[in-house]
């Protein structure tokens, strides 16, 4: 029991790190000529919505960007998770 919850917490781990890295990474690259593929990236997701109810007011939305680099370090920590046991 111990053993997969340490294991899901160490993939949440590896994967936010994987963003980080990727992030940094990417921005760093940007400025090389032959690494500027790296910091290609692209951008989705839903534009925000407000719901005014007069007394509490909600602002929903969420939007996802993501690099080369980013893609390539997450694909990475998971392979490496998966030859974990």
């Amino acid at each position: 029991m111990k053993k997969g919850i340490l294991k899901t917490l160490l993939l949440i781990v590896m994967l936010i790190l994987a963003v980080i890295l990727g992030k940094a990474i990417s921005d760093a690259a940007a400025g090389v000529r032959f690494l500027s593929f790296l910091s290609a990236g692209a951008s989705f997701g839903i534009s925000t919505v407000n719901v005014d109810l007069s007394i509490v007011r909600f602002t929903f939305g969420m939007t996802v960007n993501l690099h080369v680099a980013q893609a390539l370090l997450l694909l990475a920590a998971i392979l490496a998770y998966s030859r974990i046991r």
